[in-house]
């Protein structure tokens, strides 16, 4: 009794009128079946039939979507590098990392970064052998609007990192170098949106809904990573391989929806309007307030341009990826 309230109280369904034309009747129609069908596909679509569950997922989504864009751990710099990535993150949907559908509502998950970043090597102008040669400083961030229609989605990611070479590399021997241990710690902010900006058709069995009017889904974070990575060269490619752990000073995800609209239905070669629908809920989830991850990358190196994607893997069922492009010296 007590699971069959709590799944109770997770699922949310549209308010469904439909009021069936006599010759619809007559087709052997049930209002009451076409009503529940439609239910089942509207909280499919919008995601309403679990949607705590699903704010937990874009919380933990989010947290991960920028990992690694703003820091540099294939490459030696040994003066400054500059560079920009693309990347996506999903929980609970394994290595889908568009969320399942370029469009739409993603099906779990799901929050979508660019970055550009920046990096300085503190001994940039010092001896080779100075010990600020260990200490790199990183800066990342960048906002902007995509479309994932009828949605149009937002991300704003920024951050700062230290990184330190706490065991040198060896020499380079025979075209293979290995890089040795690196420390990085910082601070990340990270935030993604989707927000309802046309008309969104659900179809079933015949009967289409035009939902109009407001669904907005958000999600921020804000964490301190701490990570151990380490890389080897050989050749023109890089390899580099880390763990990492993030405190997560918050996390979190939110959906408010008001939406309505006519209902049409399809029979016989016939359309008719045959009632409406509405959905009116507000939900919130949390990211985990700890994170452990691990990661892996390949980097082409063309002399100063590198080329680089990364693969981060959580405990808690998300994964991220990005590509990018950096100059480094």
């Amino acid at each position: 009794m007590v699971l069959l309230l709590v799944a109770a109280a997770q699922a949310v369904d549209a308010d469904v009128q439909i009021t069936l034309p006599k010759e619809a009747q007559q087709a052997g129609l049930d209002e009451a079946t076409l009503e529940a069908q439609l239910q089942g596909a509207i909280g499919q679509e919008l995601r309403t039939a679990d949607l705590s569950a699903y704010m937990d997922q874009m919380a933990d989504a989010n947290v991960l979507s920028a990992k690694g864009m703003g820091v540099d751990y294939g490459s030696d710099m040994q003066r400054f590098a500059f560079g920009a990535a693309f990347g996506t993150a999903v929980s609970g949907a394994g290595a889908a990392l568009d969320g399942g559908t370029a469009e739409g509502l993603p099906e779990t998950g799901f929050a979508l970064q660019i970055g550009g970043m920046a990096g300085l090597n503190l001994g940039a102008f010092s001896e080779k052998d100075s010990a600020l040669r260990r200490f790199k400083l990183y800066v990342s961030g960048m906002s902007a609007k995509t479309d994932r229609s009828p949605f149009s989605g937002t991300f704003l990611n920024y951050g700062g990192h230290v990184q330190i070479k706490i065991v040198k590399g060896g020499d380079k021997t025979d075209g293979v170098r290995w890089g040795g241990l690196d420390l990085t710690g910082g601070y990340e902010y990270s935030s993604y949106s989707l927000v309802l900006e046309e008309s969104m058709p659900v179809e079933t069995n015949g009967l289409q809904w035009e939902a109009t009017g407001s669904y907005t889904l958000s999600a921020e974070s804000r964490s301190v990573p701490v990570e151990l990575s380490t890389n080897l060269h050989i050749f023109v490619v890089t390899a580099f391989v880390g763990v990492g752990f993030d405190k997560n000073l918050s996390g979190a995800a939110t959906s408010a929806v008001s939406v309505g609209g006519p209902i049409s239905l399809s029979y016989e070669g016939q359309s008719a309007e045959v009632g409406s629908a509405t959905l009116t809920l507000t939900e919130a989830g949390e990211a985990s307030p700890y994170t452990a991850r691990g990661f892996v990358g390949l980097q082409a190196d063309i002399l100063a341009v590198k080329l680089v994607g990364q693969l981060n893997v959580t405990l808690d069922e998300s994964v991220g990826g990005h590509v990018g492009v950096r100059f480094v010296l």
